[in-house]
């Protein structure tokens, strides 16, 4: 967004992944396939009107498929040994949490 790397090490994290796994009140973290993971904003007062729609227009889109969704995919399991592991939880300043919050949404 910005054109410049997250500064992953100055924040206390090794990885992206870190830095999103420790803000679950703005993402989460779903294991996906293959060992990818799919990243789920979380809405706040002020996008729940957005979110209802987007989950609406989701239904509205699986109904007109003819194929079926797999089940697996759409409810991924909560396996706490996908995510990485640290020794700390770093500290995220509030306003890289609500910077990362305005771009998810």
């Amino acid at each position: 967004m910005i054109g410049k790397p997250l500064p992953l090490r100055d924040l206390g994290f090794r990885s992206t992944l870190e830095l999103v796994a420790d803000m679950p009140e703005v993402v989460r973290v779903c294991p996906y396939e293959k060992g990818t993971f799919v990243l789920k904003a979380i809405a706040d007062e002020t996008t729940k009107s957005i979110a209802k729609l987007v989950a609406r227009q989701r239904r509205s889109a699986r109904a007109r498929k003819s194929s079926a969704v797999k089940a697996d995919a759409a409810s991924p399991s909560k396996n706490p040994q996908s995510f990485p592991q640290r020794g700390r939880a770093p500290v995220l300043p509030a306003t890289v949490k609500d910077e990362l919050q305005d771009l998810l949404s």
